[in-house]
């Protein structure tokens, strides 16, 4: 087992172990379905206070989606870095990693090579570097191949809503395009359209059902 820790200054909080770090994620979606559920009183006017308006509802409903995204970047490389430091998933078959680092530090190093950065929010990529780094990408690959349509979706909203760009906003027309079966004339902001409920499930909205995605894949994960 590698050393758990860091020199320097962190901007991620690293964990000791896989199950810590689900904690903390979990311990992140509650509060954010709290935040949640508080914007939808308001819209419901069941909650007392100035009604909010849809431009407020889609900002708070953007906030509340992009942190409960960034908390699962977090958690994903958290734990993928652990695994390749030989931590063990619980109650599980025997993790098996390719890689010897001597910490998390080493690891993280490893991983990125001559790459300015890793990317932890595609699933795709997550997938390719669990089959190179961990015995047949256990027990990664399989949970992100069970979810990798919400996955693509989320990474493509979270792109959306961090950059507004030419190239977030052609990938969010695909989104609009799966949803609604065409473009609509009017793109809708990514707050808006987190409120529409999926094709499958009327008695939900994405920013909910993709909260669950995020805490099902996690747990699976972990």
């Amino acid at each position: 087992m590698c050393q758990v820790g860091w020199r320097g200054a962190v901007a991620v909080k690293m964990r000791k172990s896989p199950s810590s770090c689900l904690s903390a994620l979990r311990a992140e979606l509650k509060s954010l379905r709290a935040l949640d559920a508080r914007t939808q009183a308001q819209i419901s006017g069941d909650l007392a206070g100035p009604r909010l308006s849809a431009a407020q509802v889609s900002f708070l409903t953007e906030g509340v989606f992009f942190a409960a995204f960034r908390a699962y970047e977090q958690f994903v490389r958290n734990v993928f870095l652990l695994y390749c430091c030989g931590s063990q998933a619980s109650g599980r078959r025997k993790v098996k990693s390719f890689l010897v680092p001597r910490s998390i530090e080493h690891a993280e190093s490893l991983l990125k090579a001559s790459r300015p950065f890793l990317d932890w929010a595609s699933p795709d990529e997550l997938i390719r570097r669990s089959e190179s780094c961990l015995k047949d990408g256990y027990p990664i690959r399989g949970v992100l191949q069970g979810n990798l349509d919400a996955l693509r979706a989320m990474k493509v909203i979270r792109n959306h809503i961090a950059h507004l760009s030419g190239e977030s906003l052609q990938q969010f027309r695909k989104q609009l395009r799966a949803h609604f079966g065409s473009i609509p004339l009017r793109v809708p902001p990514p707050g808006s359209f987190l409120l529409l409920s999926p094709p499958h499930d009327s008695s939900t909205y994405y920013l909910s059902y993709y909260i669950d995605v995020i805490d099902s894949v996690a747990g699976e994960v972990v």
